[in-house]
């Protein structure tokens, strides 16, 4: 059976339900306020074990009750967390609000996250080798991020990387990644390409070939995602039609659902189809980790449309 390794971030969401997003000095009231297991990286996580492939996380918290809750919170959705580290540094949070159209802007506070070190994943070396695909994302140390990756390619394994949240990276992070999966306020951090400029998809490929990037994904919310194979095709994929309340985890959700599939299927195109599925019916529901759908809800979903 293949196996999925996500080395990457845990954090406590904090989540304040609003009607709008607020302007720059203004002050509003929320409507509602909660708490939940998220980061990127538990998220993917959780999203590939309960979509049945077995999942195990490499990352960092802190010694305090939102540490222990967080590493409860993987073993509750099947993700192995023995290697999950504790850290003198508290746990890594983020600041979430979500308006009623189910948009959404984030604040993280990295934490422990970023006190993991190359050494930390050098000692678990051999736990990247006994996985198939190996899902990474930015809220732990770039530093880190490249090492994860050049470590995975060595031993022949399948990377995704969501650079997220967005900084510039170098060709050693792009050679290494066999799936650059980004939306499009990253494109435009990373690539300074908007989506709404001409000719932005050639833009993209030019980007592709001078770095060597193999493949990249972009997504695009309601319009879809497009994909820019190794042989610069451009694929263009359409979303479901579903009426959103919150998209806090649509992307993680689409990337831990894509990486699942690849490595089951190894058919890239089937793949993002069914990472759009499972994005479609997470942003249909309220939360982080609680909205991920599970293998038998997505056989629903798909046979219903």
């Amino acid at each position: 059976m293949k196996k999925a390794l996500v080395i990457g971030s845990l954090n406590m969401d904090m989540t304040v339900k609003v009607e709008k997003l607020p302007k720059l000095g203004e002050t509003i009231f929320g409507n509602e306020f909660y708490e939940s297991c998220g980061g990127k990286g538990a998220n993917q996580a959780v999203a590939v074990a309960k979509l049945g492939m077995k999942t195990e996380m490499i990352g960092m918290v802190g010694k305090d009750s939102q540490g222990e809750k967080l590493i409860q919170n993987l073993v509750d959705n099947g993700v192995k967390a023995d290697n999950v580290i504790k850290s003198d540094e508290l746990t890594g949070r983020a600041i979430i609000t979500v308006d009623k159209n189910g948009d959404n802007n984030i604040i993280v506070i990295a934490g422990s996250n970023f006190k993991i070190t190359e050494k930390d994943i050098q000692n678990k070396v051999n736990v990247i080798a006994e996985n198939d695909v190996v899902i990474l994302q930015n809220e732990i140390p770039l530093s880190v991020v490249e090492f994860c990756l050049l470590k995975a390619k060595e031993l022949g394994k399948i990377t995704v990387f969501n650079p997220a949240p967005a900084t510039k990276l170098n060709d050693r992070i792009f050679h290494n990644t066999d799936y650059l999966i980004l939306n499009e306020t990253e494109m435009e951090e990373i690539f300074e390409i908007k989506i709404s400029d001409e000719g932005y998809a050639e833009k993209i490929l030019h980007k592709k070939e001078e770095h060597g990037i193999k493949n990249i994904i972009l997504t695009l919310g309601e319009k879809g995602c497009v994909y820019f194979d190794k042989n610069n095709d451009i694929n263009k994929y359409e979303a479901y039609k579903v009426k959103a309340i919150d998209t806090t985890a649509a992307g993680d959700s689409f990337i831990g659902a894509f990486a699942m599939k690849i490595c089951e299927c190894g058919d890239t195109g089937e793949a993002i189809k069914y990472a759009t599925a499972v994005s479609a019916i997470v942003v249909t529901r309220q939360g982080a980790q609680s909205s991920i759908p599970t293998k038998d809800e997505i056989k629903d979903f798909l046979r219903k449309n």
